[in-house]
């Protein structure tokens, strides 16, 4: 790992704040750190890092984050593999340019940085946020493509209870509560969750859309949980505002049947929720012709979700499909082959979409990474 900040996030309004330095410090005994700046190093830094590994690194220019990628590149890191700590435009630009993960520094009274999804709101929070996300190796626990569409999971979460349904409902629970709780276990699942978008090339994909699957009695309103999840990745990975804060994707007109609720219903079959969603007739004007979206559940056992999800979005033009998954349950996941006939920006009846039927979706699956997953979600 490489650890990339400024002048402006160790010296806000110019005077030194010493918990950054005893940060940079720690983390310089287990990775390289850097200050990067298009000025001069000022006249304290030396005595500040005195006997410690942080490198001062002069370079004008450094927006364009070309200086980063040389870097990891010198020190055989994998730019996804850096964490940029931000507190001014310039960091932004240099970490997202150069393909790191961009961390706000709380401290930082730039309106920019603030709005960014992975915040340390202090710097002893930045170095917990930092040792947490270090123990990633890198990598999907599931990465399965269909023609249409693909899926990606972080986590195999199959250890979470008895059943399927308990799975489901514990793993939900737990969650909600560590994005609730936020701090620097929310931040760590946040970054996780960015550089594994960014190994895939995420990040550097024009006009992204991002979206949540609605949950089976979602009142619209884009304060779900998982909402702001979303975009607070969206924040991290991309350079664009889609889809806009207060406006989902995808509406749920009426309740569906709650699909971690158990019942004797057949759960590969995806007529409740292809009747009871449609999208959201903000973006009917032609903004999802062409694009890539990101479908975010909160994990994903059958499939369902991303099936449907990935026909009405195909049915408004879309380009590309990545279903998102935090956790997948078991080996049951299939592609599902469905057409949308009608608008789907309104609610389609019963005669207006086909199901051809579903196949198996396999992938690969990596045992080493989801580790870190449960200790982040415990």
């Amino acid at each position: 790992m490489l650890v990339a900040t400024s002048i402006s996030a160790i010296a806000p309004a110019g005077v030194v704040n010493n918990d950054v330095v005893s940060v940079l410090r720690q983390l310089s005994a287990q990775y390289p750190v850097g200050v990067f700046s298009n000025h001069a190093k000022p006249t304290w830094f030396d005595a500040h890092f005195a006997a410690s590994a942080v490198q001062f690194i002069y370079q004008p220019g450094r927006q364009d984050g070309e200086v980063l990628k040389h870097n990891c590149g010198l020190l055989g890191v994998a730019t996804h593999d850096c964490i940029v700590l931000a507190a001014s435009i310039e960091d932004i630009a240099m970490g997202k340019n150069g393909g790191a993960v961009v961390v706000a520094a709380g401290w930082a009274a730039v309106p920019r940085v603030q709005t960014l999804g992975v915040r340390a709101a202090t710097p002893p929070e930045f170095l917990e946020i930092v040792q947490l996300t270090a123990q990633w190796q890198g990598q999907w626990w599931f990465a399965g493509n269909g023609q249409a569409y693909v899926v990606r999971a972080l986590a195999d979460l199959s250890g979470y209870g008895a059943n399927i349904t308990q799975q489901q409902q514990a793993f939900g629970q737990r969650l909600t509560n560590v994005v609730k709780s936020g701090g620097a276990a929310l931040n760590a699942l946040l970054a996780v969750s960015a550089r594994s978008l960014l190994i895939d090339g995420t990040g550097s994909i024009d006009g992204l859309f991002w979206g949540v699957y609605p949950s089976s009695a979602s009142c619209n309103s884009d304060n779900e949980v998982l909402s702001d999840f979303a975009h607070r990745l969206r924040t991290t990975v991309s350079r664009v505002q889609m889809a806009r804060r207060g406006q989902p994707l995808f509406l749920r007109h009426v309740p569906s049947v709650k699909r971690s609720g158990g019942g004797a219903f057949d759960r590969n079959d995806p007529t409740n929720q292809i009747e009871t969603i449609h999208l959201n007739p903000a973006y009917s004007t032609g903004q999802l012709v062409g694009k890539s979206v990101v479908v975010l559940d909160d994990c994903t056992t059958y499939g369902v979700s991303f099936g449907v999800a990935s026909a009405f979005l195909r049915a408004a033009g879309v380009a590309n499909v990545l279903g998102l998954a935090l956790g997948k349950f078991g080996n049951r996941l299939s592609y599902y082959d469905i057409t949308i006939n009608s608008n789907p920006f309104l609610p389609v009846a019963n005669g207006n979409y086909v199901f051809r039927g579903r196949i198996p979706l396999g992938g690969v699956t990596n045992a080493a990474v989801q580790l870190q997953l449960h200790s982040l979600i415990p």
